[in-house]
């Protein structure tokens, strides 16, 4: 769910104590295997967020027609960043094409009301310790590539602001800084740097390392911090920016785009139909689709069984507050990060000119915390609710603020949870989803031309989950991909558009993201532990 945990380092040492206690605790972790091979539907009742009071759209909140549409081309559970970008990609394709495809969105509850809508509100893709993490995982070169596929997401997604006129999101470039205050990890950080430096160097170049004295100085930190590692990166109001892409669907393709809330999906079953094979039951009705996309990040196993205990939830937390002190200039301008020895924070400003309802906007948007729980992380490792919050980790995210930064002072207004989906490589799944998988059999695909039509291709069922706490610098472009893999379209040539690099799919997307058995075949919870 974009940064609503403390990255994937945080999520390593709550793993890592999951590892070290399966001996000495065999009951606790008998019973955290168990919730992640256990998957459940996401909560009637979630906590409620900042970003979804208040809405710009209130009439999309709890969108839907009087009756369940009947049939669709294509079907795409779940409405957050995922769900907008296959949706978006689809219909602004088909457009370009000259052709028409019935797209039809279900939503659990109400609109982008999942990981989307509760994130830290982070575009941040952070060079050195996501190049040394996944070169553990995946080795130089695939590192590379998936960290130049994150890297892409800034840029796309300002200039998908900038060309639909999406301001409303507060889309913006802004400084981040990463603030250490435990030694071991600052140590461990610099030599990150320098091996991104090494490695990668066109990836480092707007990297600076800062000593004690230059960051208390540059960044008014405190004491207590060691160091800091700035870099460029971006921030908006994401549950914005994915509404807004909703709206302007609705406006546009009022007659192919359908948004449908209060529509759980239970039950997928495939049937011999030519046109639309798959029959999905919701808690609205039946619907009918040639094409499925799954784009529900943690809940996806619940429809893909093959996937369970391969995307596994982690339940993290997320304040908004009000600040007081020498940041209030800064104007939403900069991003923080407060790295520890176990787990960090993650910290946005919101611009004090407020682009919404909320005024007068400079909250500052905090998260993390998630080594703080009474299970040291693990009692947050394969949660599957987001309707209450961790008391222990709530009182450690409204007093840190202040603590590590000079002179600032904060007040909380609103704490949440959210569930992200998390792989055991780290990456997430996208592409075709094979009967392996489903547990279903393959459509017949017996009607003619099906594959050779402009825009179309044999019934499917599709993926853009597992982001790892990383989604907004994962997800858009996951699903711009498997919106023209529905399409056909991921071998064609294609000029560079809004929301979209130039090239083919296969050029762009790194192979290491494609949903496959042998990729599949050795993932587990203990993989993860194993390179700690």
């Amino acid at each position: 769910m974009g940064a609503i945990s403390s990255k994937i380092g945080e999520t390593y040492h709550a793993l890592a104590a999951f590892w070290s206690e399966l001996s000495q605790n065999a009951a606790e972790s008998n019973a955290l295997l168990r919730r992640i091979a256990t998957p459940e539907f996401p909560v009637p009742d979630p906590t409620v967020s900042f970003w979804q009071t208040n809405p710009k759209y209130q009439e999309l909140v709890n969108a839907k027609s009087e009756e369940l549409p009947q049939s669709a081309d294509i079907v795409i559970i779940g409405s957050g960043i995922s769900g907008a970008s296959v949706a978006y990609t689809i219909l602004t394709e088909c457009q370009a094409l000259g052709i028409e495809k019935r797209v039809v969105i279900l939503e659990a509850r109400q609109v982008c009301s999942g990981a989307t809508g509760r994130n830290g509100g982070h575009l941040k893709c952070s060079p050195y310790l996501m190049y040394s993490d996944l070169k553990v995982l995946l080795g130089k070169e695939k590192a590379k590539r998936v960290l130049h596929f994150q890297l892409r997401h800034l840029p796309t997604i300002l200039e998908l602001v900038k060309d639909e006129g999406l301001h409303e999101a507060e889309a913006r470039e802004v400084e981040t800084v990463d603030l250490f205050t435990e030694q071991t990890m600052w140590d461990k950080a610099q030599q990150m740097v320098q091996e991104l430096q090494r490695d990668a160097p066109e990836y480092a170049e707007d990297t600076m390392v800062w000593d004690a004295k230059q960051a208390q100085e540059q960044f008014g930190a405190s004491s207590h911090c060691l160091g800091a590692i700035s870099y460029r990166a971006g921030a908006m109001w994401p549950y914005r920016l994915v509404t807004s892409i909703y709206m302007k669907l609705k406006t546009k393709y009022h007659s192919s785009f359908s948004l449908e809330t209060g529509a759980t999906v239970t039950e997928i079953h495939v049937e011999d139909n030519d046109t639309t094979p798959y029959l999905l039951h919701t808690s609205r009705g039946k619907i009918r689709a040639t094409h499925v996309v799954h784009a529900t990040d943690a809940y996806a196993p619940n429809l893909v069984p093959g996937l369970k205990g391969k995307i596994f939830p982690v339940r993290g937390h997320m304040s908004a507050q009000a600040a007081d002190g020498p940041s209030s200039h800064l104007d939403g301008s900069r991003s923080w990060s407060i790295i520890g020895k176990k787990g960090f924070e993650y910290i946005t400003q919101r611009p004090r000119e407020s682009a919404g309802p909320h005024s007068p906007g400079g909250e500052i948007m905090l998260g993390g915390g998630l080594y703080k729980s009474d299970g040291k992380g693990m009692d947050e490792i394969g949660i599957w609710k987001d309707n209450c919050v961790d008391p222990t980790i709530s009182a450690y995210l409204g007093g840190i603020w202040s603590t590590v930064l000079q002179g600032e002072h904060a007040r909380v207004l609103q704490l949440w949870s959210g569930c992200m989906g998390f792989t055991p490589d780290l990456v997430p799944f996208v592409g075709e989803v094979s009967p392996t998988f489903t547990k279903r059999r393959r459509p017949s695909n017996k009607r003619k031309g099906a594959a050779s039509e402009s825009g179309s291709t044999p019934a499917n069922e599709w993926i853009t989950a597992g982001f790892n706490g990383e989604g907004m610098v994962l997800a858009w472009l996951s699903g711009t991909a498997v919106g023209l893999m529905v399409l056909g379209r991921e071998d064609v040539q294609l000029e560079a558009r809004a929301g979209r690099p130039a090239g083919k799919v296969t050029e762009w997307l790194p192979k290491e993201l494609y949903l496959s058995e042998s990729r599949v075949r050795d993932l587990s919870i203990f993989k993860l532990a194993r390179f700690l």
